[in-house]
């Protein structure tokens, strides 16, 4: 849509939008006719089978006047007579009735019906599917479009009455009825035993919808003929219409601004009507005008180099302000000329002196570099001596780490052996319970001997030598008790003492470590030094080199402080050349005052770091007004707060 032309987007729309409109109500007609012509065909259908309902309700009453009876139906059949008898079944005579009729009424009739004694009425699908739905929802007409016939199947359901189960009713009444005991009819069929009310087929009325979709096709072919013709010169009047009043001056509008933007200013619109595009031409027309008159006559005195013209019209007021602007603009260019003339004297005495200051400098450097070679030199044997020390640190700690490991391991073999003898010392406690068992035990031997009499001295001398080896167990349990007791009490001090020196040891070993830290980190902080001092060194010889490019630079300021004062003499030439106010005006404005740029506060010598500063390089000179012309380098400032900074 955005690469579309007006024209097209403004007619497509305007064209598109009735176009729909009228598909539209084209569809809303199509459907409604199609609905009329299936009302009118369901009406139609109605009334044929309330006709044929209606006849053979008549046929009914004939039956109940008497005008035909079941006996009459009988001797028709007896005497072979079917089409009697088929023309006084009240349901045949209607369906044939409206069978009749058919071919001349534009339909055709049928009576589907549930395993009928015709095949000819064995239903299809559709009429299947109507049968179902009028006995389940108990309706009384039911139809539907068939697409594939493309026909209105109008159905009205056949209910049983009284007189049809004269041939549909109970096959034991067939005796009395027709004669016979097998249940069949007069037609020889067997008899269903339907009750009244029940529907087991209908009435059905076809009518094809091709005669009313040719009609209707008719209809519509006429009336979009109609529409479209009136479309197509509705098109081509909205086309000359827009073309005449919106497009072609909207294109002339385009043409004019192209061309004012390729310089050409001579084109002009000159609408005359008086809606917007008029309205829109005449702005742009004074526009041109203004700009080819006004604008363009100032401008070209501007080129010319002529600061005096006087604006008129629409840039009256700016250009006047710009044009007193540039008048001033041109006075303090020239006064500045004169002032760079008189600074390039002065840059060439400056650099002069900077050239012997900073050779002074270079000739400092070299003994400060030298200073600190040797500080460095100190520094990394220092720096040697405490590696040593931490090494030999290290390897004390793991003695006493050793040591004390081993002197752990026997404070553990001491306290094994104080409960060995606590175990042993258990041992004899019950040992002399058993000398005193045995002693008691020896005593009563004796008193058993001695009431024995003569015949027990030979068992009180026994019991006695075993009462004196009991009292013998006693004491020697009691002595080695005693011994065990004395060797316990000496191994608890030994093993307080293997724990008072395991104690040492680990206060050693903390104070090895201790040291073993201290000298490592002396021996870090003497690498960190050593660092530190390579990185002065360094930075001195990065000020060497900048000191070096400094002289050189120096000669270089000279040199171009010449040539700087043969370009402002040039610039006074080529500003001789501009038209500006009176001499006196000129004069009168004040001097620009020229500006240093401030240059930042430094912090002292000890707190500053190291640091590598860039050096400005010489640069070719590119030539400007009729002489060589330096871009601003940046360089190092060589003040006294910057020379602090080394």
């Amino acid at each position: 849509m955005k690469n579309l032309s007006i024209k097209i987007k403004v007619i497509g729309v305007s064209i598109l939008l009735p176009t729909l409109l009228l598909c539209g109500l084209f569809a809303a007609y199509v459907m409604q006719e199609k609905r009329a012509a299936v009302e009118t065909f369901v009406d139609k259908a109605r009334t044929i089978t309330v006709t044929v309902e209606s006849t053979r309700e008549g046929m009914e009453d004939l039956y109940q006047k008497s005008v035909f009876t079941p006996e009459m139906l009988r001797e028709f059949a007896d005497g072979g007579h079917a089409d009697k008898l088929f023309a006084a079944v009240p349901v045949v005579s209607s369906w044939n009735a409206a069978m009749r009729k058919a071919r001349e009424g534009g339909y055709e009739f049928k009576v589907p019906k549930f395993s009928p004694r015709n095949p000819a009425n064995e239903p299809d699908q559709v009429e299947a599917r109507a049968l179902k739905t009028l006995k389940a929802q108990k309706l009384t007409e039911y139809y539907e479009i068939d697409e594939s016939l493309n026909a209105v199947r109008y159905f009205r359901p056949v209910v049983l009455s009284e007189i049809c189960l004269a041939c549909h009713g109970d096959p034991a009444t067939s005796a009395q009825m027709w004669g016979n005991d097998k249940g069949l009819d007069p037609t020889g069929a067997r008899m269903e035993n339907w009750q009244v009310g029940e529907i087991h087929g209908a009435f059905e009325v076809i009518q094809s919808l091709d005669a009313a979709d040719a009609q209707l096709a008719a209809s519509l072919w006429k009336g979009g003929s109609a529409v479209i013709g009136g479309l197509i010169l509705y098109a081509v009047l909205l086309t000359l219409f827009v073309m005449g009043n919106l497009i072609r001056p909207l294109g002339k509008s385009v043409a004019m601004i192209e061309a004012m933007g390729e310089g050409k200013l001579d084109q002009r619109l000159r609408f005359e009507n008086n809606d917007e595009m008029g309205r829109m031409g005449r702005a742009m027309d004074a526009f041109a005008d203004s700009l080819q008159h006004e604008i363009l006559t100032a401008f070209n005195k501007l080129a010319q180099g002529d600061f005096t013209f006087a604006a008129q019209g629409l840039i009256k007021h700016p250009l006047a302000q710009a044009n007193d602007a540039l008048n001033d603009s041109m006075g303090q260019v020239q006064l500045a000329g004169d002032q760079i003339s008189s600074g390039a004297d002065q840059i060439s005495d400056t650099s002069q002196t900077l050239s012997q200051a900073a050779t002074e400098q270079a000739s400092s450097l070299e003994e400060i570099t030298s200073s600190m070679a040797e500080m460095a030199s100190r520094t990394k044997q220092n720096a040697d001596n405490a590696v040593q020390a931490n090494q030999l640190a290290a390897e004390a700690c793991t003695a006493a780490s050793k040591g004390n490991s081993q002197m752990q391991e026997m404070v553990n073999a001491m306290g094994e052996i104080n409960e060995s003898a606590q175990n042993i010392s258990r041992i004899i406690k019950v040992i002399d319970e058993i000398a005193f068992q045995t002693n008691l035990l020896a005593l009563n031997a004796a008193v058993e001997a001695a009431r024995a009499g003569q015949h027990g001295k030979g068992f009180a001398v026994v019991a006695e030598e075993v009462r004196n080896l009991a009292a013998r167990s006693a004491k020697a349990a009691s002595e080695t008790a005693e011994l065990i007791e004395g060797a316990v009490q000496k191994a608890g001090n030994g093993t307080q003492i293997a724990e008072s020196t395991a104690d040492a040891l680990n206060g050693i070993v903390v104070g090895i470590t201790k040291v073993s830290d201290l000298v490592g980190e002396i021996a870090s902080a003497s690498d960190e030094q050593t660092q530190g001092i390579s990185q002065v060194s360094i930075g001195l010889s990065q000020i060497d080199e900048v000191t070096q490019q400094n002289t050189a630079n120096a000669i270089q300021c000279a040199a171009t402080s010449e040539q700087l004062a043969a370009q402002a003499t040039q610039l006074q030439e080529m500003l001789a050349g501009f038209t500006l106010y009176s001499s006196q005006q000129r004069m009168s404005m004040p001097k620009a005052p020229v500006k240093r740029a401030a240059q930042p506060a430094l912090s002292a010598p000890a707190a500053a770091k190291p640091m590598a500063r860039p050096v400005a390089k010489a640069q070719p000179q590119n030539s400007g007004w009729g002489g060589a012309s330096n871009e601003p380098k940046d360089v190092i400032a060589l003040d006294d707060d910057e020379f602090g900074r080394y």
